[in-house]
């Protein structure tokens, strides 16, 4: 790892866990073994650095449709939620300095947030579009209801995501929940008892997806 990257992740976990008012140059300096002169060769500024950091951890955050061409429904599902758990796997840096940049809402953290929640809404949506075309072509039963499901689909991902956190390195855990999801979402859509009206709070009238976004937005 380069100084530079040495400095950005640093200054990520600082930031992250910190915030960004309480978090000093001179205290990125110190936790990253460098001067904090060096630190502003390579950022002029406390701000610089932080949208630096900021974009740095952006970078893997984007979503490719491609590569769900020429599948099933089921598998493009299945798809969905393996590339979910091999990002969160390959970048669990970026994911905690999101988080955290989220979880303590500084102003700062604004950006982040709704590039955050834009990415969150474009995927469940997504999963809501495979849904709604599979029903539509009945290869899932027409009682499902895919923004609420895909919803609760997303709700599952995330749980995932909170427990790589807290499981020791080498567990198998996360893995198994994850081929445990699978089959479970797999035996729902292959005709298990569809949810009834009565099942679904009356909050819930409004795409999930979009209510959730209003909530990260608002918090």
């Amino acid at each position: 790892m380069g100084t530079r990257e040495k400095i950005l992740d640093t200054a990520a976990r600082l930031f992250s866990t910190r915030g960004y008012a309480a978090t000093s140059l001179a205290q990125v300096a110190r936790a990253a073994h460098v001067s904090k002169a060096l630190v502003l060769w390579y950022f002029e500024s406390k701000e610089h650095l932080f949208r630096a950091a900021l974009q740095h951890f952006l970078t893997p955050y984007k979503i490719d449709a491609q590569v769900l061409l020429g599948l099933s429904e089921y598998q493009q599902i299945e798809k969905l939620i393996d590339d979910y758990y091999d990002f969160v796997a390959e970048h669990l840096p970026s994911v905690k300095f999101v988080l955290g940049q989220i979880v303590r809402g500084d102003e700062t953290s604004a950006e982040l947030v709704a590039r955050v929640s834009a990415l969150y809404e474009v995927y469940c949506n997504l999963l809501a579009s495979i849904l709604e075309r599979g029903r539509e072509r009945r290869v899932f039963p027409p009682g499902i209801k895919p923004a609420q499901d895909a919803a609760l689909i997303m709700a599952a991902l995330n749980g995932l995501l909170l427990q790589q956190f807290v499981e020791p390195e080498g567990s198998t855990v996360v893995r198994d929940l994850r081929a445990h999801l699978k089959q479970s979402v797999r035996a729902y859509l292959s005709g298990m008892p569809a949810h009834t009206e009565a099942s679904v709070p009356s909050s819930a009238s409004s795409p999930p997806c979009q209510a959730t976004r209003r909530i990260s937005e608002t918090s």
